[in-house]
């Protein structure tokens, strides 16, 4: 099976990078490489062999450790076709559907997630029966979701959390790119106050947690916008909604300014 190896790098960014292999043949990927050394003191210590990079998206704090990390290993870069001159290092494009990395039954797929930004993969964990698991870069965060400031547009994120990140099985696991809990938990409070399971659930929160996406579902007010509690909050902010998508707009609006 595949493991996973979560990589907190105490940036400034709180960052997350991850080491995805298997202990049966030790050949392993690392997502997004922030710190090189951090990453390669890690696989040291698991005993494994990094083969590939795999770039979710172009952004500096993402790929910053390409180069570096491809020298002491000779692992193959891999990001979007629309990043070709962005990504430090890119040897090989990825595209929807292709299969990164496979062990006995599960494999990791990418999918194309555009919003962020135009050149946005996440990788996709899996088994013939589930999606067991998903990188999500900057697309989804633990209570939020990505801004669209550095070459994204918020009505296409809107379109990839509808028609795939809301698609996700309740089980499936949440690896994001960033530690963005604790901000997030505090917008959602101020957006969606009448939250009864976010009230509970955070009286047991741990630092890092990786979290299902049916928690997602009911923690993430970007998921929960048909609810009574989000739509009033909004009409009490005076803000204009006429559908679901002005709903997901409105809310990226705030969060950006709040």
């Amino acid at each position: 099976m595949i493991e996973i190896l979560p990589i907190f790098t105490n940036s400034p960014l709180r960052n997350f990078s991850y080491l995805v292999y298997s202990n049966r043949t030790g050949e392993a990927y690392c997502i997004d490489p922030f710190d090189a050394k951090g990453v390669l003191g890690y696989a040291r210590k698991l005993g494994i062999k990094i083969k590939g990079i795999l770039n979710t998206h172009e952004h500096g704090d993402h790929t910053q450790g390409n180069l570096e990390l491809k020298e002491e290993t000779k692992a193959i870069i891999y990001g979007h076709k629309d990043a070709k001159h962005k990504i430090p290092g890119l040897d090989q494009i990825l595209k929807e559907g292709d299969i990164v990395f496979s062990v006995e039954e599960e494999s990791l797929a990418v999918w194309d997630t555009p919003g962020h930004t135009f050149s946005h993969l996440s990788f996709v964990r899996k088994n013939p029966k589930t999606v067991l698991g998903i990188f999500s870069g900057d697309t989804l965060f633990n209570v939020g979701v990505g801004n669209c400031f550095r070459g994204g547009d918020p009505n296409v994120l809107y379109d990839t959390i509808r028609s795939r990140y809301e698609t996700l099985p309740d089980s499936c696991l949440l690896y994001p790119g960033h530690d963005y809990w604790e901000n997030n938990l505090k917008f959602a409070e101020h957006i969606d106050p009448e939250n009864k399971f976010r009230e509970e659930f955070q009286t047991s929160l741990q630092s890092y947690q990786v979290s299902e996406m049916g928690i997602e579902k009911k923690l993430n007010p970007f998921f929960r916008r048909t609810t009574s509690s989000v739509k009033n909050r909004l009409e009490e902010l005076q803000e204009k909604i006429s559908d679901d998508r002005s709903v997901f707009l409105t809310l990226r609006k705030l969060r950006d300014n709040w």
